[in-house]
């Protein structure tokens, strides 16, 4: 069970792909009880942070510099 008195701190990207590797444009830090709740809470930031998506790009979800989820939001 997380310790929920202890949540960890998650970063939500956006990202574009760029000379063969991802980077991000925009980005959200925030705190979450477990890697469950981080990529809810990403999921909901992202429908509005990505309004307009005009090319490929991708949510990812990261935690101690480590990718724990990775989502196309499609794009042209």
């Amino acid at each position: 069970m997380p310790d929920k008195s202890n949540p960890a701190e998650y970063v939500a990207a956006l990202c574009h792909e760029r000379n063969g590797a991802l980077e991000p444009y925009h980005m959200d830090r925030f705190f979450a009880d477990d890697d469950v709740e981080a990529i809810q809470k990403a999921t909901v930031w992202r429908v509005t942070a990505a309004s307009t998506i005009d090319e490929q790009t991708w949510l990812q979800v990261m935690s101690n510099g480590s990718t724990i989820y990775s989502e196309d939001l499609g794009g042209f």
